[in-house]
């Protein structure tokens, strides 16, 4: 399998994600008020997000590692490269935002941020001191979250190279447990002190607070570091494969099997708040196998159209929420119709090919050279 498509999978699954977090955050739900099984599935899609930041450090290893360890690409050109079009599409996606906030009455004198809230924003540190802060872009938190990890990684990669240098591929597999113990412990401790209780405060800080995905991430770091260091040796094995499609069955069956939360709220809570690190490893272990041998799973995930749909995943992520304000302001209706929210799935990935394909390059081309 050559090396640019050993990926693609990873950039198929993305669409399945995006899809999934827009789903769960806008789609129609049942007049009843009981969540069904789709709706129950859908309510759980923040899971997507820790799916996103395992996925990244994994990429992030697999595509400057080697660079940046034979001083081929400086640090500054890395930060650059990785972090010069997320940026600036976080911006984008605020500035419509608040274009619709400042412009529609309903939402400016309800949500429309002070000062000192759009300063800490757009200088991606409001979720810091608030996890749960209204950031123009509600879903910019995420990378809120994840800059930290990447200003972070050319240090993380030398400890990681250590790690190995010092114990090899075992101590590799020891120090992604004990990355998932730091991930996902504290929030155990806490389930189980409380009787199985956990609230969306809880919820929140644990998955909202940058400082906590910085586990997750270096994960995806060292699943893509013993995936280099295995990619020879394992490539002519089928169990990787097999291991990689059992991993991904499991998270889905996982996410599928839960009980029925009583109410939309109740998906952030409790035991489903578990979610939020829970299956970082089994994430990981999907992604080492995958990316090595492949696997049923990768093969489908591969699919063009999937992969091409990928591309267009983190404009969609970010997107969603000016497009659904505008939705909802002229259908008046909320959540929307059936067939309303139908257009506005097939306008968000139309509006967000549209900015991949033509806005996007010469400002990112620009900026790229103004700073390297």
């Amino acid at each position: 399998m050559a090396a640019g498509s050993r990926l693609d999978h990873l950039t198929g699954i993305r669409a399945l994600l995006a899809l999934w977090i827009v789903c769960g955050h806008y789609l129609p739900r049942s007049e009843s008020g009981q969540l069904t099984f789709l709706e129950a599935a859908s309510c759980r899609s923040f899971m997507a997000v820790d799916v996103f930041v395992v996925m990244s450090g994994f990429v992030t290893h697999w595509a400057y590692a080697e660079r940046l360890q034979q001083g081929t690409l400086s640090i500054r050109s890395f930060y650059v490269r990785r972090m010069a079009h997320i940026i600036l599409t976080t911006y984008v996606a605020m500035a419509a935002s608040l274009i619709i906030v400042a412009a529609v009455p309903e939402l400016r004198s309800s949500i429309m941020p002070d000062l000192w809230t759009f300063i800490s924003c757009i200088g991606f540190v409001a979720h810091w001191v608030r996890p749960a802060v209204w950031c123009p872009a509600p879903p910019s938190w995420t990378i809120e979250a994840l800059i930290p990890c990447w200003l972070a990684y050319p240090f993380t990669r030398r400890l990681i190279d250590r790690v190995d240098s010092y114990g090899g591929t075992w101590a590799l597999m020891l120090f992604l447990l004990a990355l998932h113990a730091i991930s996902f412990g504290p929030l155990v401790c806490l389930y189980f002190l409380q009787d199985g209780q956990l609230s969306w405060g809880q919820f929140a800080t644990d998955f909202m607070w940058p400082p906590s995905q910085l586990a997750d991430f270096m994960m995806g770091v060292v699943a893509a570091s013993l995936a280099k260091k295995h990619e020879d040796s394992l490539a002519n094995h089928c169990w990787p494969g097999l291991l990689g499609d059992v991993s991904c069955a499991g998270v889905v069956a996982l996410v599928l099997c839960m009980p029925i939360p009583e109410t939309h709220a109740e998906c952030e809570r409790n035991e489903n708040a578990l979610l939020t690190h829970g299956v970082a490893l089994a994430l990981a272990i999907f992604m080492f196998c995958s990316s090595i041998c492949g696997g049923t799973i990768a093969s489908l995930l591969s699919h063009e159209s999937l992969v091409v749909l990928g591309g267009y995943s983190f404009e969609v992520y970010l997107f969603q929420w000016p497009l659904i304000s505008i939705f909802h302001y002229f259908f008046d209706e909320w959540p929307l119709p059936p067939d309303a929210f139908i257009a506005y799935l097939l306008l968000l990935w139309i509006l967000a090919g549209l900015y991949v394909e033509f806005l996007a390059p010469p400002m990112v081309r620009w900026l790229r050279s103004k700073s390297e």
